[in-house]
């Protein structure tokens, strides 16, 4: 009997002695993966443009720029290759540039489309004249099923971790950065700066920092799962 209980302990520390070795590989084949591809993060805006604003005077320019950090400090921790197109208070036109939006827009294409095993988010806040309207959504261009595909995972996402929205990933082929985009691309309006309560909540650090893991978790999912299915 003791040599039975013996042996049973012997195995079972042998068992857990395996676990760390057996997650360290697991971790280090997922960055190993994860180190092949780069993520394109665009803060909408900046400089001039401001984007949207609240009737508080949110901004958000100053509120997408957080919250790109932030996504790009959790997906550093992967290992994740990243690019931010800015990281600072402006835009990408020349100082001397007579069409500065479209200007802007062209070199933050050019940015994402010379990045090999790219993909990616561009990160803004919405707002409209009615100020009813809250909850983050996400928008692809359909002409590719990777758009979708990482559109969807983002918005699942969002659901999942924020429970402030019930909206669907969206298709539309009008946004410039969206169309052009040679890389599988996803926009994020992160919520409604229209929205007085929403506007205050994604002005907190703690709220931008949800939205950022809800981001990161779906890219993550993204591309652990390139065979997704998407209805």
């Amino acid at each position: 009997m003791r040599k039975s209980i013996g042996t049973i302990l012997f195995l079972v520390v042998l068992f857990l002695s395996f676990i760390p070795v057996i997650m360290g590989e697991y971790r280090n084949n997922l960055n190993d993966n994860y180190e092949a591809v780069t993520v394109i993060l665009d803060a909408g805006h900046g400089g001039k443009d401001g984007g949207a604003s609240s009737e508080s005077g949110i901004i958000e320019k100053e509120v997408v720029l957080s919250v790109t950090k932030k996504v790009e400090d959790y997906l550093k921790m992967q290992g994740i290759n990243v690019v931010l197109t800015r990281d600072g208070d402006y835009d990408l036109a020349s100082p001397e540039a007579k069409k500065r939006k479209t200007e802007d827009l062209s070199k933050r294409v050019q940015i994402m489309n010379g990045q090999e095993n790219g993909i990616v988010v561009s990160i803004h806040a919405n707002a409209i004249t009615n100020s009813s309207w809250s909850g983050a959504q996400t928008f692809y261009d359909p002409k590719k099923i990777e758009n979708k595909q990482l559109a969807t995972a983002i918005m699942n996402s969002m659901k999942n971790n924020l429970q402030t929205t019930t909206r669907e990933a969206k298709a539309i082929s009008s946004l410039f950065i969206l169309k052009n985009s040679n890389v599988p691309s996803t926009l994020v309006e992160i919520g409604f700066l229209s929205n007085p309560d929403e506007a205050e909540k994604l002005n907190t650090d703690s709220y931008q920092d949800q939205i950022a893991y809800a981001i990161y978790e779906g890219i993550l999912y993204y591309f652990d799962n390139p065979d997704m299915e998407v209805e």
